[in-house]
């Protein structure tokens, strides 16, 4: 009878009795585990009373879709029902596929204690052992310094070096200017370069404005800086039919686009209004249906309604800190830093734009800033942390190249050095230089 609680069953006729008769009999002859059925048929029950409630069609077919979860098996009644609010709630978020379709998208011009994944920097890599499952980790910068633009480069080692499934949930770049942001760093990033075997440079502003250099031996007509130019009138069909036949530029562009729509999947959600338990549901969501266990999260925020209360922001990463240890998933998020006075490389926790207690919840921690470029002659790294050989930090005129220093705050594992990047912005483009220092003064 409890399993008959909240549901309308009809009343048995003869053939109804007998055909239950026939089941009984049936069963009767097999091993059963009658636990499990009544779990089965409980989940069932639960999804066809939902399918029929839901008067949405697209709602509908995401809860008959919960049946094809690839952990749904796993799946307890709860969870569910968990899943079922879940695909119902995140109607009103933005959702993709963010590596699907990457050609058309830029033809259109719209154990866990051992070593984990390799991150794409080797001493931040050696630092924390890897990115490990169930551990969360988080990277702080101050406002329009690059967070989403890191984040994505670290996801496109974890999707197409380590061939893992990833999840990005954003609050802040939107899905076109990620999907932008992705294909910039494929094309550039020497160690994608080696898998999709495609040797060029674009940066993101070519891309964005679909500018591609012809073959020498083609009299195209080109703007000042050699691209080629649209002609008038011309669609942006015929646009890229031309570029296909006079620029190699554009189809080693498309050759890593195409190579990206055979590769692991990388999955998005924009959420700019949400609670802390959508947040949770989402991420419980992507875990069993595509059993995603890597999660990007820009930036860690507190929810809707908490915005600009501190002390939140430590409740949202313990969430995120509990989801990752009960299901063992790695979480990654970015942090805000405040913009003070403070030297990138005496950077701590009290840098944070948020709680500072958000650092207890937390695996790892580092802090990230720009070094300003009329310092750069007090600084020096070296390839080891103890060493007697230094390097001066090397000029550009380049204006997009930048030196940053990293501050590891925190780290379970052990060891916190001062690290130094160079970057270019442009080309989303990250190089681990060595251990960072100030210049040692003369006695």
């Amino acid at each position: 009878e409890i399993a008959k609680k909240g549901f309308n069953f009809s009343v048995d006729n003869n053939d109804t009795y007998i055909q239950k008769q026939d089941l009984k009999a049936e069963i009767a002859a097999k091993k059963c585990n009658p636990e499990k059925i009544y779990l089965e048929l409980r989940k069932l029950c639960i999804l066809r009373k939902n399918y029929l409630e839901e008067p949405r069609e697209e709602v509908q077919n995401k809860i008959i879709d919960i049946r094809n979860y690839e952990l749904y098996d796993k799946m307890s009644v709860d969870e569910v029902k968990a899943a079922v609010v879940q695909v119902s709630v995140t109607q009103k978020f933005k959702q993709a596929v963010l590596s699907e379709d990457l050609t058309d998208f830029l033809e259109k011009g719209e154990n866990n204690l051992t070593n984990g994944l390799e991150l794409p920097f080797p001493i931040i890599s050696s630092v924390f052992k890897g990115i490990r499952k169930g551990e969360t980790m988080a990277f702080a910068m101050p406002s329009n310094s690059g967070k989403s633009r890191f984040t994505i480069n670290v996801i496109a080692h974890t999707a197409f070096l380590h061939k893992k499934k990833v999840l990005l949930i954003s609050n802040e770049m939107s899905e076109e200017k990620m999907r932008l942001c992705l294909i910039t760093t494929i094309i550039n990033d020497p160690k994608l370069q080696e898998l999709h075997g495609q040797k060029l440079k674009k940066s993101e502003g070519e891309l964005l404005e679909f500018k591609f250099r012809p073959d020498s031996n083609n009299d195209a007509e080109v703007d000042e800086e050699g691209f080629v130019v649209r002609r008038k009138g011309e669609t942006q069909a015929e646009f890229v039919a031309r570029l296909q036949k006079i620029s190699t530029e554009f189809q080693q562009t498309i050759a890593v686009t195409d190579w990206v729509n055979q590769q692991n999947s990388i999955f998005f959600i924009n959420i700019t209004d949400h609670t802390n338990d959508e947040l949770q549901k989402v991420i419980i969501n992507y875990y069993y249906k595509e059993q995603i266990e890597y999660v990007f999260y820009d930036t860690l925020k507190t929810d809707t309604a908490n915005i600009g209360i501190g002390e939140e922001l430590k409740k949202t990463a313990t969430i995120l800190s509990n989801l990752a240890q009960n299901f063992k998933i790695f979480i990654c998020s970015t942090l805000q830093l405040t913009e003070g006075k403070t030297l990138p490389i005496n950077l701590d926790v009290n840098d944070l734009s948020a709680s500072r207690t958000v650092k207890e919840v937390l695996d790892t921690l580092c802090l990230i800033k720009q070094i300003n470029r009329n310092s750069y002659d007090d600084y020096e790294y070296s390839m080891n942390e103890v060493d007697t050989v230094f390097y001066d930090l090397e000029k550009f005129e380049d204006p997009d190249v930048r030196y940053y220093a990293c501050v590891v705050d925190k780290n379970r594992a052990g060891a916190k050095p001062k690290i130094l990047f160079r970057l270019n912005l442009a080309y989303n483009y990250w190089e681990e230089l060595g251990y960072l220092r100030l210049k040692q003064k003369p006695e």
